[in-house]
């Protein structure tokens, strides 16, 4: 298996260094970068348009990488993107190796993200699922800010019991991807590897039967449209005052401190929580970064190497609200109290999330059949061999 490696998040506030050059260094008229929409990336998408490329930011944009970047030449000269989406694409022969791209050799380690030795992606960003709560819930309820799923639960209890709202609860469970990754994260919690013997799935079993459990048990706290809700919905949320608790991406984090600010709460970030008695927080760790085609000419690869640095520079993080976006991996970066999440999550043993090439069809696997548990229809053990029957199935073709 090909070992990918990168240092993701340190506990110091001067966490790298690098200088790059200053913005719009890089003509970036006739280049394309595809991208996700929420507000980290979409800074970083500013920069590069800024310059003159096409930016297309779309939530579901991974449901297009592969196919835009094998055309040939490839639709995107770069892709912005995550952990999960590099491995599917890379899996496929379709990221380019940039080892040798001018540029690349002054970007710090942590920045860049090897495969056996060549650089294949610039890491621009760490990322993680970790614990936001308002402060008015935890006073109100007289309660402690949770440190386990067991205590979020009795938290999400106490304040609906108080009144203070009717769901206090909520998270990333739609159908589809965002709940395929809220069970990867429960599952890290118990430790138990998802793979046995190379390619094997291992989720039915108890640590299985235990991570849907209490992911219908947090649902069952949640509204009833809890399969409908992606990070947009669960901001919002927060932003309108109809939920206080949530496992929620760092990357949104400065908005929900700003959502809860304007109703005149504090919003307070703290570790992804552990369950079932474990230490290791129910989360994963990400990098997001740039990764580019292959399927293109060496100086369009070259162009877009280098707008891509030029984006991710002193300049962009000194705009508007842009340094609290993210936990930031430029030597620019000043840690914000909206790191703090990520952070304590990383520091308390998170894993990063598992990149390897059949973890995209686990993934896929996860977030289509499970859907039929949480609403009640079937049991835990009828929806993991459904997860494993999908999975064979993806990894048979």
């Amino acid at each position: 298996m090909k070992k990918i490696r990168i240092a993701l998040v340190a506990t110091s506030a001067a966490l790298f260094s690098a200088s790059y050059a200053s913005a719009c260094a890089v003509d970036g008229a006739g280049l394309s970068i595809l991208s996700a929409a929420f507000p980290a990336v979409e800074a970083l998408q500013d920069e590069s348009a800024a310059c003159g490329a096409a930016t297309e930011r779309d939530q579901e944009h991974k449901d297009k990488i592969n196919a835009a970047l094998a055309a040939n030449p490839s639709a995107y000269n770069a892709v912005l993107g995550a952990n999960s989406t590099f491995t599917a694409a890379n899996s496929e022969g379709l990221v380019a190796v940039i080892t040798d791209v001018p540029g690349v050799a002054d970007l710090p380690t942590s920045m860049k993200v090897e495969q056996d030795g060549e650089v294949v992606a610039i890491a621009v960003g760490a990322n993680a699922q970790h614990l936001m709560v308002r402060a008015d819930v935890l006073e109100a309820t007289g309660m402690d800010m949770p440190s386990t799923y067991e205590e979020v639960l009795a938290l999400a209890d106490a304040a609906k019991a108080a009144g203070l709202m009717e769901y206090p609860l909520t998270g990333t469970y739609a159908a589809g991807w965002n709940l395929g990754e809220e069970f990867v994260n429960m599952w890290q919690a118990t430790g138990e590897p998802m793979f046995v013997n190379g390619t094997e799935a291992n989720i039915q079993n108890d640590a299985g039967i235990a991570t849907l459990n209490m992911m219908k048990e947090l649902t069952s706290r949640m509204n009833p449209d809890f399969l409908t809700f992606n990070s947009d919905a669960v901001q919002a949320q927060f932003e309108q005052g109809t939920a206080g608790i949530a496992n929620l991406w760092g990357s949104r984090a400065q908005k929900v401190i700003d959502g809860g600010a304007a109703l005149g709460v504090e919003v307070v970030m703290g570790s992804a929580p552990t369950m079932g008695g474990g230490s290791t927080p129910a989360s994963t760790l990400w990098w997001d970064g740039y990764f580019f085609a292959a399927n293109q000419s060496e100086e369009d690869l070259a162009r877009a190497v280098a707008l891509a640095i030029d984006s991710a520079d002193a300049d962009m993080l000194a705009k508007g609200d842009n340094m609290s976006l993210f936990v930031w991996m430029m030597d620019a970066y000043e840690a914000t109290p909206a790191a703090a999440g990520v952070f304590a999550t990383a520091g308390n043993g998170v894993p990063a999330y598992p990149m390897y090439s059949h973890m995209g069809k686990m993934h896929t696997a996860l977030g289509a059949e499970l859907t039929e548990f949480l609403s009640g229809q079937e049991s835990a053990e009828q929806a993991l061999a459904d997860v494993v029957a999908a999975y064979n199935a993806a990894l048979a073709e």
